[in-house]
């Protein structure tokens, strides 16, 4: 096992969820063990661009990945928490770096180890000083370098932990309970609080995601470009965010490829699931599974009808119970060309 220290900061969002999502991930691989976490600092931002303070940690931890290999599993964390490597030093949700691994040094093309940049950044120094050994290889570099570097304009100081969005949650869901006219504490309801809180973590797991990325593109004969490619009846389920009470109901999808460009079969559904786990409305639902599936393919139409029962239509207000919404959105050559848009509404029916 080598002993590790990474750096880690967020400045986009829910900045403590995003390190904190970071840790889990990187502690659920088999060959990483997290072994310390230092406080959480906020810094100010360094690199010339305007942006949000950050929020940063460091990590001590042991692993049996080479670190090439463990750099690749960084990025996959990263890529799975939206970070997007568009400006360098820019905001972003999550950023984690090597900074030394064990006593190595390495001179690699995509890493250097110690961090180039480590000695220049009170941020990443200081919380790395709290998990080190006075035996440590660098200890006394860092030491002087902390020193030196509180008297420059680098910014930083420590905060408090947030609570964590389940325990928010479960504390919110409390406090609804009693105003409602309810004893939370009664057998019943003691476990209802937490219950909730990872209900809402499974309907609405596309709350923070800026991206959908659960996809495959394969590529065909050209020759069949016309051909409508249709998928009907898929089920979805949302929460509407006007009264966060559910809708649900199906969403029938339909593409026509260009250049020989299709889309896994199974990945529509998918992009159904990711679209409706959020707070939304009906008609985003449709415009958006319409805007991703373009953005994705590139196809030269798309034509989506979503049909939804809404329970704050039916619980509450006019309570038309089993009243049905339609809504239906259209691209390219379904919007431009009507036996094309009557082709896809007869194929549904």
């Amino acid at each position: 096992m080598q002993t590790t220290y990474l750096s880690m900061g967020s400045n986009i969002g829910d900045r403590q969820y995003y390190l904190h999502e970071a840790i889990r991930l990187l502690g659920k691989h088999p060959k990483i063990m997290i072994e310390k976490v230092s406080n959480f600092y906020e810094s100010s931002p360094v690199g010339g661009v305007k942006q949000d303070d950050f929020t940063n940690l460091a990590l001590k931890v042991a692993t049996l990945l080479e670190p090439l290999e463990l750099l690749d599993f960084i990025h996959e964390v990263e890529l799975s928490l939206n970070r997007e490597r568009k400006i360098h030093w820019g905001p972003r949700t999550i950023d984690i770096d090597i900074i030394f691994y064990g006593d190595s040094e390495i001179q690699e093309e995509n890493l250097i180890v110690p961090h180039k940049e480590a000695f220049n950044r009170l941020f990443v120094l200081k919380p790395i000083f709290e998990l080190l050994s006075n035996d440590f290889k660098y200890y006394e570099p860092i030491r002087e370098a902390i020193a030196k570097l509180s008297e420059s304009e680098q910014e930083l100081h420590v905060i408090e932990e947030e609570k964590s969005p389940k325990s928010r949650i479960e504390e919110a869901v409390k406090e609804i309970l009693f105003a409602v006219g309810e004893d939370p504490n009664r057998e019943g309801l003691l476990e209802t609080p937490a219950r909730v809180a990872k209900m809402y973590e499974q309907i609405l797991s596309s709350q923070r995601l800026t991206n959908f990325n659960e996809y495959k593109l394969f590529e065909i004969d050209s020759s069949k470009n016309d051909s409508i490619v249709l998928i009907k009846d898929i089920p979805f389920y949302s929460m509407c965010e006007h009264h966060m009470l559910p809708f649900f109901g199906k969403a029938h999808v339909a593409y026509i490829p260009d250049g020989g460009r299709i889309i896994g079969l199974s990945k529509i559904p998918r992009l159904v699931n990711y679209v409706s786990r959020k707070l939304s409305v009906q008609e985003n639902i449709t415009h958006d599974i319409a805007d991703i599936l373009t953005n994705i393919l590139k196809p030269k139409g798309v034509a989506v009808l979503v049909e939804g029962r809404h329970m704050c239509v039916e619980m509450r207000g006019v309570k038309k119970v089993n009243s049905l919404t339609k809504t239906s959105y259209f691209l390219g050559e379904f919007k431009e060309n009507s036996e094309k848009r009557m082709e896809f509404l007869e194929s549904i029916l």
